[in-house]
Parts: C-alpha cells; sequence; structure tokens
C-alpha cells in the first residue's frame, strides 16, 4: 500500500508516445523532394507562402521546421536503401551521384613532353623498368647500377685501357675517356636545361594569349585598356575589312556604281536571266 507521503507516478500512454514518435518521422510534402542520394543531397522545389513564413521569430521556426522536415525525408531514403555490415558497422550503398558538381580547380593540362618522350612516343618505345641491382664481373657480386659502390666503379678497373689497333699509342687514353664522360654530363644538362625553356616558353605564350582575351572582352576592345608594366602592344592577327564611310562626299560611291552598271550593261557579267525570272516569279506567286 502506497502511503500519502510517497509520490505517485504519472501514467504515460504508451500508444499517444508511439503515435507522435511515428508522426515525427513520416512528413508528407505536396511536391516530393528531388534527392540525390549519391551526393546525400535534397532539393526542395516548392513555392514557400510568404504569408506563413511571417516575420521574426516566427519565420525563424518556420525555417527551422522546413529544415528538419527535409532532413527527415532525406534520412528516410538513406534507410531505405541496401546495406551491409562491415567490422560490425552497418554502411549504406550509395548510388551513383547524379548532380554534376563544378571543379574546384580547372582540368590539369598535360606537360609538354620533352625531345627524348616524344621521339619515344613517335617511334613506339616503351620504357622498360630496370632492376636496381647488377651483376660486377670483376668483384663477382650484385652490386647497386647508380650511386654509391656501384658496378664497375672499382679504380682497379681502370688502370688499363685498351688501345685501337691503329690508335696512336702515346696518346691519353684514359684522359681521353674521362672527357667523354664529362661531354655527355654536360650534353645531358644542356638537353634538361632546352627542355625547361621550351616548356616555360608554352607557358608565357599561353598567359600572354588569356591577357589579349582579357583586354578584348571590354566594349572598346581593349582599346582604353590599361596595360602592364613592359607589356607589348598586342599584334593583330588577320585581315581587317575597311569600308568606306556612310556619310560626307558621295562622289566615290557614284563612281563606284556606274562602273557596276556599265560591266553589267557591257555584257561583262553573266546572269542567268532564265533562273532570275523564275526568282522572280516565285516571290510574286507568295505575295
Amino acid at each position: 500500500m502506497l502511503s500519502a507521503e510517497e509520490p505517485v507516478a504519472p501514467s504515460v500512454d504508451v500508444e499517444q508516445l508511439l503515435n507522435s514518435h511515428e508522426r515525427s518521422t513520416k512528413v508528407e510534402k505536396e511536391v516530393p523532394l528531388t534527392l540525390d542520394m549519391g551526393s546525400l543531397a535534397a532539393f526542395d522545389i516548392s513555392a514557400i507562402d510568404s504569408a506563413k513564413m511571417g516575420t521574426g521569430k516566427d519565420r525563424s521556426k518556420f525555417i527551422k521546421d522546413l529544415t528538419r522536415d527535409n532532413t527527415q525525408l532525406l534520412f528516410n531514403a538513406i534507410f531505405s536503401l541496401p546495406t551491409t555490415v562491415v567490422e560490425r558497422s552497418v554502411c549504406v550503398n550509395l548510388p551513383k551521384p547524379t548532380t554534376r558538381l563544378p571543379r574546384e580547380k580547372r582540368i590539369p593540362e598535360e606537360k609538354m613532353l620533352t625531345k627524348w618522350e616524344a621521339f619515344a612516343k613517335r617511334k613506339g618505345i616503351q620504357k622498360k623498368k630496370r632492376t636496381r641491382m647488377v651483376y660486377d664481373e670483376v668483384a663477382k657480386e650484385y652490386r647497386p647500377r647508380f650511386g654509391y659502390n656501384r658496378a664497375g666503379s672499382d679504380k682497379e678497373q681502370n688502370w688499363v685501357v685498351e688501345v685501337p689497333e691503329n690508335g696512336d699509342p702515346y696518346k691519353d687514353w684514359l684522359g681521353e675517356k674521362d672527357d667523354k664522360k664529362k661531354e655527355n654530363v654536360a650534353k645531358n644538362e644542356l638537353q634538361r636545361l632546352q627542355n625547361v625553356s621550351k616548356r616555360v616558353k608554352g607557358q608565357s605564350e599561353e598567359i600572354n594569349q588569356h591577357v589579349k582575351q582579357v583586354h578584348k572582352s571590354t566594349a572598346s576592345l581593349g582599346k582604353f585598356q590599361e596595360k602592364n608594366k613592359n607589356e607589348k602592344k598586342a599584334k593583330e592577327k588577320g585581315k581587317t575589312r575597311k569600308f568606306a564611310p556612310v556619310t560626307g562626299d558621295s562622289t566615290g560611291e557614284k563612281a563606284q556604281n556606274l562602273a557596276l552598271i556599265s560591266k553589267i550593261a557591257s555584257g561583262g557579267v553573266s546572269v542567268n536571266k532564265d533562273k532570275a525570272g523564275d526568282k522572280e516569279l516565285g516571290a510574286t506567286i507568295k505575295r
């Protein structure tokens, strides 16, 4: 038996609680949302009644409720997707996105090929990956191909050089070998610098082309556009057509028309009279 001093627990209507919870997850809209499950995005294209929106706190409450309903519809769609269990976690399999989003940065352009890369591509030469270790015949062991203690780097191997049959026996063949090595190194460095210069020149020309396009985008086609320091005047490419003035002395126009009439009258211009007559007859019938 309960005493009068003990508090009585309030009665809870379980059915009412379940119904209120069910209503919180079920949202009905006249215009359904446009859902992109691949991007986890929802778009509400329904019109907003300004009278229901109100002002001040009412507007904030209206926007909050609208956002909550749309978010609930998005989560309902997520829970309806097929799921898989990965490491005791339930994961949803999202479809491919349907909304095309713009890139943050432009698509990177292909780098300019070096002279050797262009030659290899033209000839179909495939780059083959060589092993790092090679067998040294003199040391009778495997050594790195490049770097410290590489194969063929022992000084004992270079103490003698084979002289050709017709070679000068008094010539410094060891010094010539070192000179050829230095020459090859200098040649490779020169080719590298030429490739860098070619790539930088191509980028510079592209930047200048963009600057010219920006200057011509004004109403005056860049005539009154301020130029940067040390910027050269852009050269106009192509032919420019020149038209006669529409005002002023009409002597030149009159002479030009008279010359055209005399040329037609003298038979210098061939005119297909049948075709011209048919064209005029057709125009008359349409009227």
